[in-house]
């Protein structure tokens, strides 16, 4: 990809098979001119890999950008002096997530349409249609209600989140979904509020 953006002014490719087997060609000349200086090399490109990251290196899934999110904080915290750093190449993929050739991908102009690109409309309506029971709305809670409402699950179906517990200031530090304002008023309720600002058509209940 950057060898890519290199040779294109800086641009990733786009949803184009041609850019994708570029990418892949690419990835062989790299592999051969580490071969030849013996350097790391692989003895086989998988092309497969190759040419799914360079269908989809401009698109962007809120699950994944939270994983990322999440190691980032965890570095900015050690690089304080708290633990040890990575000093070292870090690789997380689920390409297993991704149809195959035949799902519909056509965007929608919508803000979905990464979500689309990626794992195809007939996902994308599934995640809508969605009926859901969610217990608890604190730390994983608030994390899952973020992720539904930024996928669009639950628009045509029903998302319902019981949790008996009130907000306290202790909270706050690790249940992004509360404010100072929320403090003593039901998580759940305060929770699927939150949410629903971050999407109004995520169809959220509290109970």
């Amino acid at each position: 990809m950057w060898e890519y953006q290199r040779r294109h002014g800086g641009e990733l490719p786009t949803y184009d098979p041609a850019q994708a087997n570029e990418c892949v060609e690419i990835a062989k000349e790299l592999n051969e001119a580490a071969k030849a200086a013996e350097k790391f090399c692989l003895e086989e490109i998988d092309e497969d890999v190759i040419r799914k990251t360079a269908l989809f290196s401009r698109n962007q899934l809120s699950p994944m950008a939270a994983f990322w999110g999440g190691i980032v904080a965890q570095e900015v915290v050690k690089y304080t002096g708290k633990y040890t750093p990575l000093k070292q190449w870090i690789h997380f993929d689920v390409f297993e997530i991704v149809p195959d050739e035949s799902a519909d991908r056509e965007p929608m102009d919508c803000r979905y349409d990464d979500q689309i690109r990626i794992l195809g409309r007939d996902v994308h309506n599934k995640l809508r249609s969605m009926n859901l029971f969610l217990v608890g709305a604190g730390a994983l809670g608030c994390e899952f209600l973020k992720g539904l409402a930024l996928m669009g699950a639950s628009a045509d179906g029903l998302t319902v989140v019981t949790d008996d517990d009130t907000i306290e200031v202790s909270n706050l530090n690790r249940q992004f979904l509360f404010r100072r304002d929320d403090v003593k008023h039901s998580k759940s309720e305060r929770a699927s509020a939150a949410a629903k600002m971050m999407n109004d058509e995520f169809n959220v209940e509290a109970k």
